[in-house]
């Protein structure tokens, strides 16, 4: 099975007091995004979600962290979350789960 979207992974890494992020461009993966609003007593809060199926093969060199920043597309080099938000449609790592069994060995990512 192939897939053809694109997302940028951004792992989070504190060197010297700094928190850096490192972009890892994951290409043939499975990307749907689902758009929704919940009511909150300040008013309408975004439940946006995005869902990955990431096969392991050719993505064996990633570590998904709950937390890290996900950016759909090819988003390149970003100083920080602030940055990366303001030019590129972004979510957050909520949960991973590892599938290795059957036919297709793969990661399910959530980011909200």
């Amino acid at each position: 099975m192939k897939f053809s979207g694109t997302v940028t992974l951004y792992n989070t890494i504190e060197k010297n007091f700094k928190k850096r992020l490192i972009p890892h461009l994951l290409e043939g993966i499975h990307v749907e995004k689902t758009r929704g609003a919940e009511k909150a007593a300040e008013g309408d809060k975004n439940a946006d979600n995005l869902l990955l199926i990431v096969p392991f093969s050719g993505h064996n060199d990633v570590s998904f962290v709950v937390g890290d920043p996900v950016a759909v597309g090819d988003t390149g080099e970003a100083e920080s979350f602030a940055e990366l938000t303001a030019r590129a449609e972004t979510f957050r790592i909520a949960s991973v789960k590892t599938y290795d069994f059957g036919g297709l060995k793969h990661w399910e990512v959530i980011a909200k």
